[in-house]
């Protein structure tokens, strides 16, 4: 007596190739693996994370600290009257960006380049964890945490010092990043936003979950502060040095994932001026 068995639609072979792709060995997945925009979200999230328990936590790096929620503090009148005052001040610029749909929700001189400090940390990061495919060493992965957690400069320029010009170049092409000196430390805030973007959605090939892990234990900042604490998943990267001072963060907000960068310049913010701004943006395009 035989069983009624339901049928089966027939696989395609994209379906083919991601159900492979995920069962591949730690050994092969770096270089037998498609570029991740072949796969669906899906398939790219889970690729990742298997390249970040195989690799990352395989090799006995670490992440240092917990990531921790927005904290919800109150955004007082006269923080919005900063925002206000200063939306288009010359001396900065910024980019909010909706990275669920792409869409630009506010820029002020979003492509204009700003000295950026600690700002390209976890981008060079990125161009690494490219280069070498995902296939990084203990200490090289434990450099990237630290570059991102405290931004602790020595492990800055040890990944730079294993890296070109011409890897750099390469990386902004293949991912269709805007043209700006990552190595020479000169960046937009469109070139952040949408590195956000590319990080976020799972469109690098190596090392997103570690990169946007280790940026959600980043231990700097006043953007966060004031975002509220309903807010559990977020991350950035800030910079400072001499008259230039940045913040970007990229969080969830009812399920939808933004991107807010803004850098400044002629000492803007020696006061929370980043914090009023960050908050203000968020406020009048996020919330």
């Amino acid at each position: 007596m035989s069983e009624d068995v339901p049928s089966v639609p027939p696989e395609t072979r994209r379906s083919w190739l991601q159900r492979g792709l995920l069962a591949l060995p730690a050994a092969l997945a770096g270089c037998a693996a498609p570029a991740t925009s072949v796969l669906g979200a899906s398939a790219r999230k889970t690729r990742a994370q298997w390249e970040y328990h195989n690799r990352f936590l395989a090799s006995g790096a670490r992440l240092r600290f917990r990531s921790h929620s927005a904290h919800g503090r109150p955004f007082t009148a006269g923080m919005e009257d900063v925002y206000r005052t200063h939306k288009r001040d010359p001396r900065i610029g910024y980019a909010v960006k909706n990275l669920a749909t792409g869409r630009y929700l506010a820029e002020f001189q979003a492509d204009k380049l700003f000295l950026g400090g600690s700002m390209p940390k976890p981008a060079v990061a990125a161009v690494l964890l490219e280069k070498r495919r995902g296939n990084l060493t203990r200490e090289e992965f434990q450099n990237i945490v630290y570059a991102c957690d405290q931004s602790i400069n020595a492990s800055w320029y040890y990944l730079m010092a294993r890296l070109t010009h011409a890897d750099e170049q390469h990386f902004e092409q293949k991912y269709h990043l805007p043209n700006v000196e990552i190595l020479n430390n000169w960046q937009s805030p469109r070139f952040y936003a949408e590195f956000y973007e590319r990080c976020v959605n799972y469109r690098l090939d190596y090392g997103c979950e570690l990169l946007l892990e280790a940026m959600r234990r980043d231990q700097y900042g006043l953007g966060r502060w004031v975002m509220p604490a309903s807010i559990t998943y977020i991350g950035g990267k800030t910079g400072n040095y001499g008259e230039w001072d940045h913040e970007s963060l990229f969080f969830y907000h009812r399920n939808i994932p933004y991107a807010i960068v803004l850098y400044t310049r002629s000492n803007f913010a020696p006061g929370n001026q980043l914090g009023c701004m960050m908050g203000g943006l968020f406020r009048e395009y996020c919330a």
